[in-house]
């Protein structure tokens, strides 16, 4: 609708999606080093860049919409008052924003609140998250959905929620085939760390000796939301169980 009234629009893509599965140097097949990453690193590298290269183009300042994760992406870079996005940020939008995770009740998030489904992954050696629903049909896919069949049973409706009253059915074949479209097991395990502790913080390497080398302390750097000094616009679904308001 936006490019129909004529603004020039731009779709950006979370790190490690189908659509974002490109490196210079590693092949996310075979390389472990291409999933170190959460959403901490797409809110520190990929938005500044995506800002820089959009205004690069059109010279122009950008209004920045954000989605869920993309929301998270945006107040952790306000939170830490990025110089380059601050500067060239027109206007932000949150639809579904997300900060602190503990009011969640989303059963993909609920379920990472138990271990057994990371360790899944990582005693199988499976770096990337759910990359889309191709990945039902391969023999790891399988495995999960005859372990974890509720996840498998509606991929959207397990992840955010289901209401026959507001969602737009006619819409669903757009949908699935868009939902899940994957990402880094280390992202999730960021999420789940949120989840657990109820903090907002950077990603925990899981030792002090890891986090200093990362961030020159012992422990992960807190997210203070009162560092954000841009004017916000927030929208929030009332039935979203993900992106609990």
């Amino acid at each position: 609708m936006l490019a129909n009234r004529g603004y020039d629009v731009w779709l950006g893509n979370s790190r490690g999606n189908k659509h974002s599965r490109n490196h210079t140097k590693y092949n996310p097949d075979k390389n472990k080093e291409f999933w170190e990453f959460t959403f901490q690193h797409m809110a520190d590298f990929d938005l500044p860049a995506i800002f820089t290269y959009v205004n690069g183009i059109t010279k122009q300042k950008v209004s920045y919409i954000g989605h869920s994760q993309g929301t998270m992406q945006m107040h952790i870079t306000l939170c830490k008052r990025n110089a380059v996005v601050e500067k060239l940020l027109d206007k932000y939008f949150g639809f579904g924003p997300v900060a602190y995770v503990k009011h969640a009740s989303s059963n993909v998030v609920n379920l990472l609140d138990h271990k057994v489904v990371i360790d899944w992954y990582k005693l199988r050696g499976i770096h990337e998250f759910m990359p889309g629903l191709k990945w039902f049909e391969t023999d790891a896919g399988i495995v999960f959905c005859s372990t974890f069949p509720k996840i498998c049973g509606d991929a959207i409706g397990q992840i955010c929620d289901a209401d026959p009253e507001l969602d737009n059915y006619d819409r669903y074949d757009v949908l699935v085939g868009h939902d899940p479209s994957g990402t880094s097991l280390m992202n999730m395990e960021h999420w789940k760390q949120l989840l657990d502790f109820g903090t907002y913080q950077a990603y925990d390497y899981g030792s002090a000796k890891e986090n200093t080398a990362h961030y020159g302390q012992a422990t992960p750097p807190v997210w203070d939301l009162k560092n954000i000094r841009v004017p916000i616009r927030l929208f929030a679904g009332t039935s979203d169980e993900l992106a609990d308001p």
